[in-house]
């Protein structure tokens, strides 16, 4: 007899399984293909066997419709394919679907379109003044995704740092707090939120926090084509390029691999984790303010 059961709640339970013998950014990327498929599903009920041909050729339509990159498609669909295999599917679903990889065009960008978006004069315009400032602040903060700027709380500034927790990996990122990153925090501060920036509401009752942050994701991507443009950068702005562009800068500098691996949260497990475990925070403290001594004015500093 077929198995009934909800297809979510059994993958679920498999990478809880895995958690022991799987890294957490592995882990992170099962989680993250099954709240895509989830979405996709608008959260309706499904066994292992609905998981059929027709519905990953579906799926696969929504996501480039909704402008994900073929990359991220196979990462979710490699991800999806070893959770059904892992349930009993015996048929494969995902032999047409995309799962091989494209060459990645240049995301990092340079100090000379940075300085651009630091002098683009913007006002009057306050939805491309906020996307340029948090586009800014990322970069400041040693590449924080949008996700982990969404959810920030004001609790995380801790001292001289920004403590929190990547919401990809849950590795814990503590960033070396400097005055321009303390000034464009206070431009955005609300005293009646606890978050750092209005990016979620907890007054929007129409919308959960995790579909506020995939609004607002959105459109800061869309505002960041229009700042591209604005400033006449040639690289296609995205949420992404900010992490790119750290540690690329950082790298030019001669910082070491294993500094900006711990700057980025990353969590492979190599021989460069056991290195970045002994890293001093002072290190990140002096690469991160030699670099933004590259793209700031001295007083910011």
């Amino acid at each position: 007899m077929r198995q009934k059961r909800n297809f979510f709640d059994m993958a679920a339970q498999v990478i809880e399984k895995w958690k022991e013998s799987k890294s957490p950014s592995t882990n992170a990327n099962y989680l993250t293909a099954l709240r895509s498929l989830k979405r996709f599903t608008e959260e309706r009920n499904i066994n292992n066997f609905s998981v059929n041909e027709s519905l990953v050729k579906a799926y696969e339509h929504w996501l480039r419709c909704n402008g994900v990159s073929l990359n991220t498609i196979s990462c979710y669909m490699r991800s999806l394919r070893s959770l059904h295999h892992q349930l009993g599917g015996k048929n494969n679903p995902f032999e047409k679907a995309f799962t091989g990889s494209t060459k990645t065009e240049k995301r990092a960008i340079t100090p000379d379109d940075i300085r651009r978006l630091q002098r683009l004069d913007l006002s009057g315009n306050a939805p491309l003044q906020f996307a340029r400032d948090l586009f800014l602040f990322s970069i400041y903060t040693l590449g924080m995704p949008f996700v982990d700027m969404a959810y920030l709380q004001k609790h995380n500034i801790q001292g001289d740092f920004i403590v929190y927790q990547r919401h990809k990996t849950h590795q814990t990122i503590r960033v070396p707090l400097e005055p321009c990153m303390t000034e464009i925090i206070q431009k955005y501060e609300q005293p009646s939120s606890d978050r750092v920036f209005p990016i979620i509401h907890a007054s929007n009752r129409r919308k959960t926090p995790y579909e506020q942050y995939l609004h607002q994701l959105g459109a800061y991507n869309k505002r960041l084509k229009k700042l591209a443009r604005r400033a006449q950068i040639r690289t296609n702005l995205t949420s992404y390029v900010t992490r790119h562009t750290w540690a690329s800068l950082a790298y030019h500098r001669n910082t070491e691999l294993a500094v900006i691996s711990k700057a980025l949260g990353h969590t492979n497990p190599n021989t460069t984790q056991i290195y970045i475990r002994e890293i001093d925070d002072n290190r990140l403290v002096e690469a991160n303010r030699a670099l933004l001594g590259q793209l700031l004015e001295p007083n910011l500093i």
